[in-house]
């Protein structure tokens, strides 16, 4: 039982105590799940479209009481993404997004907006990644 003990504590002493701080908890925290969707549509009219019951839009909100960066993708019907970047998202600002002749497919990225340490992906490694 002592032995039990021992490697118990040693366990929670190397895992860093009794208690997560605020950094490693802002860490492991997903900030994709602040962006809640509020409204998608197919059809109208988007700056630069020329069929408009063709085009789709998107549009998310930063639910969250943190400022995020966040970076938005929504598809083409040939496959590449148009994507749309904000680097300072406010708490219950929103972020939209279209293609002009979209698949209904879209993709998005968020981070912490002070947190340096992430990179959130290029033009380039998202149509590479995610070209189906």
């Amino acid at each position: 039982m002592k032995k039990l003990f021992v490697i118990a504590l040693t366990m929670l002493l190397s895992s860093g105590g009794f208690c997560q701080t605020d950094e490693s908890a802002a860490e492991t925290k997903d900030y994709t799940e602040c962006l809640k969707k509020t409204e998608f549509k197919w059809g109208g009219v988007c700056k630069g479209c020329t069929e408009s019951r063709k085009t789709y839009k998107v549009k998310f909100v930063n639910a969250c009481g943190e400022n995020l960066s966040v970076k938005l993708a929504v598809q083409e019907n040939h496959k590449r993404w148009k994507t749309y970047s904000r680097q300072i998202l406010l708490p219950n600002d929103t972020i939209s997004g279209f293609a002009c002749v979209g698949t209904g497919k879209y993709l998005y990225w968020a981070k912490r907006a002070d947190d340096n340490t992430v990179d959130l992906p290029t033009d380039e490694e998202i149509n590479t990644q995610f070209a189906k």
